[in-house]
């Protein structure tokens, strides 16, 4: 059965809270943004039919997130102390005092009636990573004692919701972090259900947030943090002394800094970009993904307008014309299969295999393999040229007949 894992919706800042005395110290209320993301939690939870147990920490702000959620699914909240926050100065843990089980009830309006909860329920004092992890553990073995048969979905904090996802075996992905009301989730007992860490798919990029940082701005740190893996470049590109052609396409925004370096150390004449700038981004299929389309595609743009090189780009089918315009307004863009000159020599140019007239001796497109009847390897045989980026990156020299493939390293996000 489902283990989920979510974090508190956004707090709000303190000039809103403090000295109100219904936010005794520590206890810090959701933000509008942050009850906003609790519903958007719930209703994907109660979309996929989640029917199972919601597991809290005491505190009021993940209170307040479960009982929303609770209050869309149809479920009730049990106040869970062992995946409670830590105390991270000893003020906090000489100010705080939390609410007990019936103060609880009147709050929040999906408390369980069942439920039960010794106070005080936390440590008054400071914890150790390791003293975190134990206690997460034993409320772990708690919890799969009491519901083995039932999905459970556990509200925590930064680091009890860590904590749990370490405990469960969940590999993290590019995140240092956990946004909030993002889920994470494994099946304990399915190892061939994929576990999933940090899925923020049901909350739209601009409203994701570790509290006060923006899935945006950390992106954005992201994108403009070196490359450090080794690019090594097949022998001879540093020999042509034509033209030099780097054909890149379908740039997942994970792979930005690579494709920064991979320019700067290539250096080419001209670019060839064959659509889909951030191809994770299904701007054209999804609605409401254009504000994370745009916000994304401005870096990979910025490179290549930076590098100097004759840009040529061609559409793809999550590409938005208009907005590739304006963040390089000198690339030439061209439709779908198109044909352009290089070097003296007619090419074609597209996004989708399906889309392309090979009637040139070259060719570049990518979007995938459906449809694609040439391997790489073909252009060895003869002399028709087809580069498809599903493989990697290409540069080429159309003057010395010379070409070579870059594959594309592998980033986990």
């Amino acid at each position: 059965m489902l283990r989920m894992i979510t974090r508190h919706g956004q707090i709000a800042a303190e000039s809103e809270f403090v000295g109100n005395h219904l936010y005794p110290a520590g206890e810090e209320p959701l933000s509008d943004l942050g009850r906003e993301q609790a519903e958007l939690l719930g209703k994907r939870l109660k979309e996929q039919g989640f029917t199972g147990k919601i597991l809290s920490s005491p505190y009021m702000r993940t209170l307040e997130t479960a009982n929303i959620i609770a209050e869309i699914t149809g479920l009730s909240v049990i106040p869970f102390a062992p995946i409670r926050e830590i105390f991270k100065t000893r003020e906090q843990v000489a100010k705080y005092k939390g609410l007990t089980i019936e103060e609880m009830r009147e709050k929040y309006s999906r408390i369980d009636e069942r439920a039960a909860l010794e106070y005080p329920w936390w440590t008054p004092a400071l914890e150790s990573w390791e003293e975190i992890t134990d206690r997460v553990k034993q409320g772990i073995a708690v919890a799969e004692e009491l519901y083995p048969e039932e999905e459970i979905l556990f509200v925590g904090h930064g680091a009890s919701s860590c904590a749990l996802i370490d405990e469960y075996g969940i590999p993290k992905g590019l995140y240092p972090f956990l946004f909030n009301c993002a889920l994470s989730y494994v099946d304990p007992k399915n190892p061939e259900l994929r576990p999933v860490h940090c899925d923020v798919s049901h909350i739209p990029y601009e409203k994701t947030y570790s509290n006060y940082l923006s899935r945006e701005a950390f992106d954005e740190e992201y994108f403009n943090t070196p490359y450090e893996g080794e690019i090594e470049l097949p022998e001879g590109i540093e020999g042509i002394k034509g033209t030099k052609i780097l054909h890149i396409g379908d740039t997942d925004s994970k792979h930005y800094p690579y494709f920064k370096k991979l320019i700067s150390l290539v250096n080419p004449d001209i670019i060839i970009h064959t659509g889909d700038t951030s191809d994770e981004v299904k701007v054209g299929r999804i609605p409401g993904t254009r504000y994370e389309y745009r916000s994304k595609i401005k870096f990979i743009l910025k490179c290549l307008d930076e590098s100097g090189a004759r840009v040529i780009f061609v559409p793809g089918n999550n590409d938005v014309v208009e907005d590739v315009k304006e963040f390089i307004p000198r690339a030439e863009v061209y439709p779908e299969n198109s044909i352009i000159t290089l070097e003296g020599e007619e090419c074609r140019i597209g996004h989708m295999v399906s889309h392309m007239t090979f009637d040139k001796r070259w060719s570049f497109y990518g979007h995938g393999f459906t449809g694609e009847t040439w391997e790489y390897t073909d252009n060895f045989k003869g002399k028709e040229r087809r580069f498809n980026v599903s493989y990697g990156s290409f540069v080429c020299s159309i003057s010395e007949d010379k070409f070579f493939l870059i594959k594309n390293p592998k980033i986990k996000r």
